[in-house]
């Protein structure tokens, strides 16, 4: 949520900014730095979403298994599974959306 947000508010900056003809400017924008971050912090929200949403339902599954369980009894452990779970998506994401940024990788797809 908050990613996209950032996201749109900065494309409509942008837009702004570079408020000429599309078709003169398309060039500098697709080499722009901007545009680097943009789609760098649309793919981390993106990915954000899709990897939460998956999570989430499988530790609701999960949870229908263990609901017999007092509530306080892996309280701790809980917590810190969900910090690690929360701070592995984010490493996922960030990954994948900075991995274009290597020269190694700029091109894997393009032969």
């Amino acid at each position: 949520g908050l990613m996209q947000g950032i996201f749109v508010l900065l494309v409509a900056v942008s837009d702004e900014y570079l408020n000429e003809s599309t078709c003169e400017t398309q060039f500098e924008w697709v080499a722009s730095d901007m545009c680097i971050v943009l789609g760098i912090i649309s793919t981390i929200g993106s990915l954000v979403s899709l990897y939460s949403m998956t999570i989430l339902s499988l530790i609701r599954a999960c949870g229908i298994r263990s609901m017999q369980r007092p509530s306080n009894f892996f309280a701790w452990k809980q917590k810190i599974g969900m910090a690690s779970i929360v701070l592995g998506i984010y490493v996922l994401a960030g990954s994948v959306a900075f991995s274009p940024m290597f020269p190694y990788l700029e091109s894997f797809f393009v032969k």
